[in-house]
């Protein structure tokens, strides 16, 4: 029996799920139309609500931070994190395709998958950390107490996994498939996106901006060979979660990505970052993941 060549469906590989039924060349396009426009709205909506609450409180500040370093963590990533709705509401309104799609071949989040990549992300980032503290040493002196660290610990696991995986699905997810619709090939994606990437962050030390770069291209590499953004997004949420965790036990941590670091302190990191992405890469290849749609 022969099919009909219209009802021959060819398998999409992950950076090519944006060119679907109904895709033009021109709407990637609107759909950066859109983003910008709902961002916009987002944003000064939550900066409004955030000063809003911080007025009420008694904790607004005299500069752009506010008075509770809590508070102050809670906005700082949050500001991150409303762009997740933003972009799966761009991919559904302007995209016309389902916003699971951003997620993996199989249109929506592989849960199983992804508390399989945690695990190992843990491992990783826990190594790091590990290396970390025998370099620099804890302070029980800086201890907070139970109390206040407990307030940063909430904060952190509600939000940073929102920040997170936000800009996994800007950078790895919804920039990732627009830019490849026009090229076909993922890898003028890798490399844009990667640029996009690091400078979202304000780091200047070239330790650091090479390190960003292999975290960038690694977790590029990784959405491409697992068909999703499931191990891009446990590495990075188990990376910034964890070490802030970690960091609030001294206090109030230092969001600033001012400053110099040794390559004794980036290097590990580093390591863990391509340890990571071989063995996970590995794993799925030998789990048979379906990395097409």
């Amino acid at each position: 029996m022969h099919t009909a060549p219209d009802q021959v469906r060819t398998a999409a590989p992950y950076h090519l799920l944006g060119r679907g039924a109904g895709y033009r060349w021109w709407r990637p396009l609107t759909e950066v139309l859109l983003f910008a426009v709902l961002l916009g709205v987002f944003l000064a909506a939550f900066v409004l609500l955030a000063h809003g609450i911080a007025s009420l409180a008694g904790i607004a500040g005299k500069d752009d931070g506010f008075a509770d370093p809590v508070f102050d963590l809670a906005f700082g990533f949050g500001v991150v994190a409303v762009m997740l709705p933003a972009l799966l509401l761009t991919v559904r309104w302007a995209g016309r395709r389902p916003p699971g799609t951003l997620s993996s071949v199989t249109g929506g989040l592989r849960w199983r998958w992804q508390l399989d990549c945690a695990r190992w992300a843990v491992l990783a980032i826990g190594t790091v950390l590990l290396v970390g503290l025998v370099q620099d040493g804890w302070q029980a002196a800086k201890w907070p107490g139970w109390g206040s660290w407990a307030q940063f610990a909430l904060v952190i696991v509600l939000v940073v996994p929102l920040q997170a995986a936000a800009e996994e699905y800007l950078c790895r997810g919804w920039l990732f498939q627009a830019i490849s619709s026009w090229t076909r090939s993922p890898w003028p994606a890798m490399v844009l996106t990667t640029a996009l990437f690091v400078s979202l962050h304000d780091y200047t030390d070239p330790l650091v901006i090479i390190d960003l770069t292999v975290f960038s291209f690694a977790l590029c590499w990784l959405t491409i060979r697992t068909g999703g953004l499931e191990a891009a997004i446990a590495l990075h949420v188990v990376n910034n979660a964890v070490g802030l965790l970690l960091a609030t036990t001294q206090g109030a941590p230092d969001l600033s990505q001012s400053g110099d670091y040794t390559a004794a302190q980036i290097l590990p990191g580093t390591v863990a970052t391509l340890a990571y992405t071989w063995w996970v890469s590995r794993r799925a290849r030998s789990a048979g993941l379906m990395i097409s749609s």
